[in-house]
């Protein structure tokens, strides 16, 4: 009975030691310890991790193509250390290997289009060329700013306030009644303190260029520092988009080219260009032609 009673006794001490030790595996100084810091963090080998990562994303890719339809039953399969290529078609970028004959042909077709100003504006500005219109004033309205003079036994039509002095400069187009259907006449007129001796004419008419060569030029000394120069020839065939574009246009200007690289460069106002036009419409109506 004493045994019986001294097992029992022994039995619950370690009964009890081992529930203490069961509440308290730590000492005491370690008791306020983070569960973190106290339990161990289960992690998987870095090779096993990147297999975990593909599989994730081939599942991924799968779904994505089933959902949008691209997905077949005989897709290759990738293996475990490469993912599966996308094989989705992605607007706006071409592979340089799936690039076909036509789009080649189309590409050269727009590089080797013409992108000219008047190929992409087809109604862009044009320069002058000579149309035969009809007169669109009378002549009393015409000689407002011309001016009607004897020339002899016959009447002369110029512009107002210029005269045929070679010590003045004008330029201008005129006519002989007597002379009519003889052609119109061109006039230049240069006086200055410095000779040019000039050969061909320049103009640029609304943005487009022009040019006038005389037949021949007459020149002479005023005084010992003045000098003149004057052309008066009859308007030629190879001068009518040139003188159809002085009598249409809204600005104008001339450069006369000297021997000696001086030049004179002027701008013919808005009288200038009037007179012009009228003095081309009254010789048309007067039975002129060009």
């Amino acid at each position: 009975m004493k045994l019986f009673r001294l097992l029992v006794i022994v039995l619950f001490t370690i009964a009890t030691t081992c529930s203490v030790a069961a509440q308290s595996p730590w000492p005491d100084d370690e008791k306020d310890r983070d569960e973190s810091v106290r339990k161990p963090v289960r992690r998987l080998h870095p090779e096993r991790e990147r297999e975990k990562a593909i599989k994730e994303y081939q599942k991924e890719q799968e779904r994505l193509q089933r959902a949008n339809g691209t997905w077949t039953d005989n897709e290759e399969e990738t293996t475990p250390s490469r993912p599966k290529k996308d094989n989705r078609k992605v607007v706006g970028r071409v592979p340089h290997q799936q690039t076909s004959t036509s789009d080649k042909a189309a590409l050269k077709e727009i590089l080797s289009k013409d992108y000219s100003l008047v190929q992409i504006v087809p109604d862009a500005p044009q320069p002058y060329k000579w149309k035969d219109e009809p007169v669109d004033e009378n002549e009393s309205d015409l000689l407002r700013v011309l001016n009607r003079g004897n020339e002899g036994s016959a009447m002369r039509f110029m512009p107002r306030n210029v005269t045929m002095q070679n010590t003045d400069n004008a330029f201008f187009l005129y006519f002989d009644e007597r002379s009519v259907p003889d052609p119109l006449r061109l006039r230049v007129q240069y006086c200055a303190d410095d000779p040019l001796r000039f050969s061909r004419i320049d103009f640029v008419i609304d943005g487009f260029e022009y040019s006038y060569t005389p037949v021949q030029t007459k020149r002479g000394k005023i005084s010992a520092r003045l000098y003149w120069e004057m052309s008066d020839e009859p308007v030629k065939q190879a001068d009518k988009d040139l003188i159809y574009a002085l009598t249409h246009c809204n600005w104008a200007e001339m450069l006369l080219i000297g021997a000696d690289g001086i030049n004179h460069r002027k701008e013919l106002n808005e009288d200038q260009l009037k007179a012009l036009k009228a003095t081309l419409q009254l010789y048309l109506l007067h039975g002129g032609t060009l």
